[in-house]
C-alpha cells in the first residue's frame, strides 16, 4: 500500500471530510503513526504491547569481547536493543540503565552479565575475563522516516500497512472528536495483539529457564 492509497483509506475511514486542511491533517496522522512504528516498534495509544518484530527493520550483529573490554561502538544504523546474548556460553544479557552501571559496575573481570547503552556505545558489566562471543538483535533506522510522495511506501512489510491505517484514522477521529473514536482504538488494540510479541527473550528465559556452560 503507498502512501495515496494510505491517505485514500483514513479519508475514507474520516468521512471524505470537505475541510481546507483535511488533506494536511491526514499526512500528519499517517507520518506520526509510520515515525511511531519504525523508531518503537508500537503505537503509544495501543498500550503496552511488546515491541513488534519488522524483519525488514530487525537485524543482527556480532560483537568479539577482549580481555578487559568495557565498551564497544554499536552499528551505524542502530536505533535500540531488542536483545543481546552470549553465544559462548548460550545466557541472556539484561539491559540495565547508565544510572545502574555509574552506581553498580564491577570493579573485577568476569563473564558478561549486564549490558548498558550511552552514547552510542554499548558497556559490558563485568568486563570480559576472555574472548567471548556477543550477538545483539537489533532495530535498524529507517534512512527516510517519513512518506513524501504519493508512490512512496514504507519501509516495513504490507502486514503493517493496515496498523498505520487503524492508527492514523485514530488520531484523526480523535482530534475531529467523533463519536466512535473508541470503536478505531479497539480495532487498533487487537491488530497490535495480533502482530506483537508478548514476551521478551529475558521474559522467557525467567519463565522456562536457561542452560548455563560452566
Amino acid at each position: 500500500m503507498n502512501f495515496e492509497t494510505l491517505q485514500l483509506h483514513v479519508k475514507r475511514n474520516l468521512g471524505n471530510r470537505q475541510d481546507a486542511d483535511f488533506s494536511t491533517l491526514v499526512n500528519e496522522w499517517i507520518n506520526g503513526a509510520y515515525l511511531d512504528i519504525i523508531t518503537t516498534g508500537k503505537f503509544p495509544e495501543a498500550g503496552r504491547f511488546a515491541t513488534a518484530p519488522i524483519p525488514e527493520l530487525d537485524t543482527t550483529t556480532d560483537i568479539m569481547t577482549g580481555v578487559g573490554g568495557t565498551d564497544y561502538a554499536v552499528p551505524t544504523l542502530f536505533l535500540f536493543p531488542i536483545s543481546l546474548r552470549d553465544l559462548s556460553n548460550d545466557t541472556p544479557i539484561f539491559l540495565r540503565d547508565i544510572r545502574w552501571y555509574d552506581r553498580y559496575r564491577s570493579t573485577t573481570n568476569g563473564k558478561p552479565q549486564y549490558y548498558i547503552l550511552f552514547s552510542r556505545r554499548l558497556y559490558i558489566d563485568p568486563p570480559s575475563d576472555g574472548v567471548y562471543q556477543l550477538r545483539l538483535r537489533y532495530r535498524k533506522k529507517v534512512s527516510v522516516p517519513s512518506l513524501t510522495a504519493l508512490t512512496d511506501i514504507p519501509a516495513i512489510g504490507e502486514e503493517w500497512h493496515e496498523g498505520l491505517e487503524l492508527a492514523a484514522t485514530y488520531r484523526g477521529a480523535r482530534s475531529l472528536q467523533f463519536p466512535n473514536t473508541d470503536t478505531w482504538l479497539r480495532d487498533l488494540k487487537n491488530f497490535m495483539v495480533a502482530h506483537s510479541e508478548q514476551y521478551t527473550e529475558e521474559e522467557e528465559d525467567a519463565d522456562i529457564g536457561f542452560k548455563v556452560s560452566i
